[in-house]
């Protein structure tokens, strides 16, 4: 059993809660080592060493391992070679070097700890497997706790003094109750498995293997595991070193990590209900920040020679926080899984839970690997004069213990950047199954999630990040919010002025719904036209600029744009090129039909005086070309296009939405295309002369 287990459902939460009672576990080694062998570190080794052994010969046993991939399963010679050199190490050649009788009175309580979890997680397996009655099956559990603790009772109380011996024997109790509850909860889990052949689940295996989503969250959510389990060890390592501050440094653990998954719900139930939408990869970006700053701040501590317990205490809370809030964010991706490979498959995928609990006890191993052989090079480079607390510790620190913690943070960081499917796709995704379900399909929302869940792609995760920026120096109010009906069956096209490049900023940051923008072709398909708009239209009306700079800054936009509009999914207009015009208009359709909010223009950067760019304030002449967006959409669909005018205030810092004019089909074209267009335009400087007059107000 790994020390994070996720499968499916809530199964994150017991990916961090899970992780405690093997962290118990090793903890209460480190103190019952130091307590007999004066060595806290050999008996956290020791303990490592027995644990990842079990871990290896779990992963890898033959109805378990049918479940990994079959890449992970030709793993198996080389793992087993380098956890024989490492067990080798700590238990052989290491304890040869050492002449203390009291070493194999602690092989023997590690002994007892590792076997206590075998005998228990099998008991729970033939439970559930041959379906055990209730009443047996609680008195052989405690039947085998009471064996289990009257051993290590013989233990302590035989070879530690009086109080030291029942003060461990109450932690080992913490310990046990701790481990207990978890592998209870597994028996809950196993109970909802089903049964599913490894032939099945490697059929579907090999369905997925090309889904890029599915393989990404694995990868994701494996190396998450990993670097949770060498950041635990290295920084418990560090603390476990007084048995007065055992129990203290246990309550910090749960309360750390009751904290920062409640903190974490808080604020997405906060988010939604102002009606903003909770990524869960934001939120695991964020977290995954925090926990590599936690590991930042250990690292300067320790090279500074002289460890503070406060540093550590500083960043275990960075640590678990942010692993908790991984495990939160991965709990919400994982109910997206089962969709995924329903969507990639066609069907229901058996065998699923089996796989990805497969993946996880695999990462879990290498996860214990690499703790296991941190700990052995601290024991080998020190002798047999290991660090007997803190303080020693922090003088004999090596860089390189810290370096596999972060570099595991660092590559499930980079993870997350890769992860294709952000919490917009995600319901798209749900949408669709809920559609076909009821017999419907639709496929231009199934050619777009096709895009983005079978094939590879990344989210526009650098384009958020520079909007987030932005957003504190554009600081806006909303008006009439409550006339953005939104109707994924039914979208809405959004039309604002433009103001040079003021009103499309102001748009993306703050339009308060997800939107695809129409762009001029010229800004979006080549970098040479890009950079000769940009210079006709805005840059060579700024006199403040040297007009030695003009052209030159015209030149580095030009690929910028390029690349920014092909992150904000644009729709590219060719105004020019009416060959090329359909093309625009059939890409909308096929957005509206996938659920996509449309964001237009529609002024005439050439309709100002001498055609040298957009009005800066109020609204310009409007191209009326637009609204033949709403014939072809209903003639598609059956539906009627919705346009909500809005308007951009430069001076008052406001953005304001009128009321939505719909189309009525059973006008003629001509007349109705321009209602909507003069609609619109009165909507729009009404919205322009209200903005204008309370601006001039507050002026004066």
């Amino acid at each position: 059993m790994s020390w994070v287990s996720v499968s499916h459902g809530r199964e994150h939460e017991r990916s961090v809660f899970g992780a405690l009672g093997d962290l118990y576990a090793y903890i209460f080694c480190m103190l019952a080592s130091q307590l007999l062998v004066d060595m806290p570190i050999f008996g956290g080794a020791l303990f490592m060493s027995a644990r990842v052994a079990l871990a290896f010969f779990e992963s890898f046993q033959k109805k378990r391992s049918a479940y990994l991939p079959v890449k992970l399963q030709r793993w198996r010679r080389a793992l087993l070679v380098i956890l024989l050199l490492l067990n080798l190490c700590v238990m052989v050649i290491y304890p040869s070097q050492l002449d203390d009788p009291k070493l194999w009175i602690l092989f023997a309580l590690v002994i007892v700890m590792c076997l206590r979890d075998v005998s228990n997680l099998r008991l729970i397996r033939i439970s559930v497997t041959e379906e055990m009655e209730e009443k047996r099956f609680v008195t052989l559990l405690v039947v085998f706790q009471l064996i289990q603790l009257a051993t290590m009772a013989a233990i302590l109380l035989c070879n530690l003094p009086g109080n030291e011996g029942w003060f461990m024997l109450a932690c080992y109790g913490l310990c046990n109750g701790v481990t207990l509850y978890g592998q209870l909860k597994e028996r809950v889990h196993l109970r909802t498995m089903g049964n599913v052949s490894p032939e099945q689940a490697q059929e579907a295996r090999r369905a997925l293997a090309q889904t890029n989503a599915y393989t990404s969250y694995e990868k994701l959510s494996a190396l998450i595991l990993i670097a949770l389990e060498v950041s635990l060890v290295l920084l418990y390592t560090f603390l476990a070193v007084s048995v007065q501050k055992m129990l203290g440094y246990m309550i910090m653990a749960v309360v750390c990590t009751l904290i920062s998954r409640e903190a974490a719900e808080f604020v997405i139930r906060r988010r939604q209900k102002r009606g903003k939408t909770n990524d869960p990869t934001n939120l695991m970006l964020a977290a995954l920040l925090l926990w590599l700053f936690g590991l930042i701040v250990f690292n300067s501590s320790l090279g500074m020679r002289q460890l503070r317990r406060v540093y550590i205490y500083i960043s275990l809370g960075m640590c678990t926080a942010g692993g908790t809030v991984c495990a939160t964010g991965m709990g919400r991706i994982e109910h997206t899984m089962a969709a995924v490979a329903r969507f990639a498959s066609g069907r229901e995928t058996p065998g699923l839970r089996q796989m990805r609990g497969a993946i996880l006890e695999f990462a879990g191993l290498l996860g214990q690997m690499l703790a296991l052989a941190m700990l052995t090079a601290l024991c080998f480079a020190t002798g047999k004069d290991l660090p007997r607390d803190v303080s020693q510790l922090a003088a004999r620190f090596q860089p390189l213990m810290v370096l596999p913690a972060m570099l595991a943070v660092l590559v499930a960081l980079l993870s997350v950047l890769r992860f294709p499917l952000s919490s917009r796709h995600m319901e798209k995704l749900s949408r669709f199954l809920r559609l076909k379900d009821a017999g419907g399909d639709n496929p231009a929302l199934r050619r777009q999630l096709e895009s983005v869940v079978v094939q590879r792609r990344r989210q526009p995760f650098f384009i958020r990040a520079v909007m987030a920026l932005l957003r504190p120096f554009y600081r806006h109010e909303l008006k009439g919010v409550e006339n953005i009906r939104q109707d994924d069956n039914n979208p809405i096209v959004f039309l604002s002025n433009h103001g040079e490049m003021y009103g499309p900023i102001v748009c993306m940051l703050y339009i308060p719904v997800p939107i695809r923008p129409w762009s001029i072709s010229e800004m979006v398909v080549d970098k040479d036209e890009v950079a000769a708009y940009v210079h006709k239209y805005t840059i060579s009306r700024q006199k403040w600029l040297p007009e030695r700079l003009k052209w030159p800054i015209a030149n580095l936009i030009g690929p910028l744009s390029v690349w920014a509009m092909g992150q904000l999914e644009s729709i590219p207009v060719y105004r020019n090129k009416l060959r090329e015009l359909m093309k625009t208009f059939t890409l909308s359709v096929e957005a509206m039909e996938a659920g996509d909010n449309l964001l237009i223009f529609p002024e005439n950067p050439d309709g100002v005086e001498h055609g040298k760019g957009y009005e800066r304030s109020g609204i310009g002449e409007m191209f009326r070309g637009f609204a033949m967006l709403a014939p072809i959409y209903y003639n598609k669909t059956g539906k009627k296009c919705r346009f909500l005018p809005m308007f951009a205030h430069k001076g008052a810092r406001t953005l304001s939405f009128g009321t939505a004019v719909e189309y009525n089909p059973d006008t003629p074209p001509n007349e109705e295309r321009d209602r909507i267009v003069d609609a619109v335009i009165e909507q729009m400087q009404q919205l322009s002369e209200r903005e204008e007059a309370l601006y001039q107000s507050k002026s004066k």
